[in-house]
Order: C-alpha cells, then structure tokens, then sequence
C-alpha cells in the first residue's frame, strides 16, 4: 500500500488491528462514560453483534473507526462510535468511512433503520480532546443525516458509568417501512422499543425517572417521531 493511501475495511474479529483502533482512535475520542471497556467492544466484536469499519492508513496505522451495534429483532443500527485519529480531524477521512458504513449496513441488513448518536451543539462545547459539537453536527448533516425531535440521552453503558445526557438522536438511513404514519416521521412504536430494551440492557432496567418519562413520551408522539426543522446548526428554533 502506498504510505499516503488510506483504505476503508471491514474488520474480520478481534485481534491487534481492533486493539490500536480502540487505544489509538476510539479512547482519545470520548469519555469514559460513552465508551464501553475495552473486553466488552473484544466480545462485541467476536459475537458479530458490533460491526467495525476502519480506514487503514498503512505505514501511519488505523487512521479511523465506525463501529455499529446491530438490533437484529428489530433491525435497527446504532451507530454507536465514529472517531478519526487525534490531529486528522477535519482532513476528509471521516466521510469516506460513514459512507461506507451506512452503505454497508443498508445492504447487509434490508430493511434497517440506522441512527448516530451525536451531542447536542446546544448543550455540550467545542473541546481539544473530542472536538467541536458543532461541526460535527454539520458533518453528520452533509452526509444525508436528519436530527429526531428527541430529549435524547445515552444510557449508563454499565455499573458505575454515568448517563451522557444531552445527545441528538439522528437517522442515517431509514426504510420505508419504518416511517410513522404522519408524513416526514419515523414510527415511535419500535423506535421506543429498542430504546427500553437497550437502557434495560445497560441499566438493568427500564428507566421511570423524569428524564427517561420524557423521551418515552416524546417517541409515543401519535403519527410518529417527526424530524426537526433545520436551523442554525440543525437545530429546532425553539432551541438556543
């Protein structure tokens, strides 16, 4: 391979190559609390419940990740992390990687839904370590990405996390089949089921507590969970 080609691949299983996009890409990228320990992602990975794409940089190394949590029973992936080397950012790998992996998971998994979760630009700022919010929020956008009407948060991934509230749930591709019944929506009945059943999983149940009220009566909205109306930085007017 050349030294300056980069080359999206998928990974086989777990190995050397998940071991660096883990240590090297992923743990420099987020908190704690929004990655899961690294013997998890090995199992996920083994299982075949987690998906990995990943760009290799050749000489440089694994330059990037996208790893996806597939819902077989009801076909929808999360895209759960995407995250480009520290001081690559910005430099167009990103992109080629979650083309790639929305192609590949549409194709591998018809009929899905696919989701990203994505902080709020709103609630969370720009930080050297993981980021600005709100470019990222715009990447998302020019790749086809639409931000659900949700009070979204991810769940405490285990004992002793914490919730990472504040996130946009947003859909990277979604078949007919899942459009609610009111026009430009997706159908909250299976959308709230797989958000139970993965905060069940994660917290050992399913929430009651103010915050998890609100996103269960946000997604039973009748006719369907619409999309926000783009504004500055994708967000509803209604919102700072």
């Amino acid at each position: 391979m050349d030294e300056g080609a980069a080359v999206v691949r998928t990974l086989d299983g777990p190995g050397p190559v998940l071991d660096r996009l883990d240590a090297e890409v992923l743990r420099p990228s987020f908190s704690d609390d929004e990655l899961s320990p690294p013997d998890e992602l090995r199992e996920g990975v083994a299982s075949g419940a987690l998906s990995v794409l990943w760009t290799d940089g050749g000489a440089r190394g694994p330059l990037a990740a996208a790893v996806g949590d597939f819902d077989r029973r009801h076909r929808i992936v999360l895209l759960t992390w995407l995250a480009v080397r520290p001081g690559l950012r910005g430099g167009g790998i990103g992109g080629p990687l979650l083309d790639a992996a929305v192609a590949t998971w549409r194709t591998a998994h018809a009929p899905c839904l696919v989701l990203a979760e994505v902080a709020d630009p709103a609630h969370h700022t720009s930080e050297a370590a993981h980021g600005d919010p709100a470019a990222r929020l715009r990447f998302y956008r020019r790749h086809g990405g639409r931000v659900l009407d949700l009070p979204y948060f991810q769940p405490a991934l285990g004992p002793g996390r914490r919730r990472v509230p504040h996130l946009l749930l947003v859909v990277l591709h979604a078949d007919p089949g899942f459009a609610g019944s009111a026009p430009d929506t997706v159908d909250g009945g299976v959308l709230r089921t797989c958000l139970e059943e993965r905060q069940a999983a994660s917290e050992g149940a399913v929430g009651t507590d103010p915050e998890s009220a609100a996103l269960w009566q946000a997604v039973e909205r009748p006719g369907g969970v619409p999309y926000r109306p783009d504004g500055p930085q994708g967000l509803s007017p209604d919102r700072p």
